[in-house]
């Protein structure tokens, strides 16, 4: 998956979260994401295979949150659904 098709995927999302009564920080969340891969200069995989979650948090805006929702994009070509998402920071 190249970095547009995940910044593309990042938009997207951010636009159901922005549908629901989601929290606005998590929509610029993924919008500040989207800008980021766009301004890569290596694909987004590369990193994933090379540094895994470490080394996406160390692109900015970025946490520990969506590098967890982007290494499964990466892997699986989808982000876990808005309910398993929602599931998991309620734990």
């Amino acid at each position: 998956m190249d970095n547009w098709t995940i910044a593309q995927r990042l938009i997207e999302r951010a636009h159901e979260l922005q549908d629901q009564p989601a929290n606005l920080y998590r929509v610029r969340a993924y919008r500040r994401a989207a800008e980021t891969v766009m301004g890569l200069d290596r694909p987004l995989e590369g990193i994933v295979e090379e540094s895994g979650r470490k080394g996406l948090r160390q692109l900015p805006g970025i946490g520990s949150s969506l590098s967890d929702k982007l290494v499964t994009l990466v892997r699986t070509g989808a982000f876990p659904t808005l309910n398993e998402e929602e599931l998991a920071a309620a734990s």
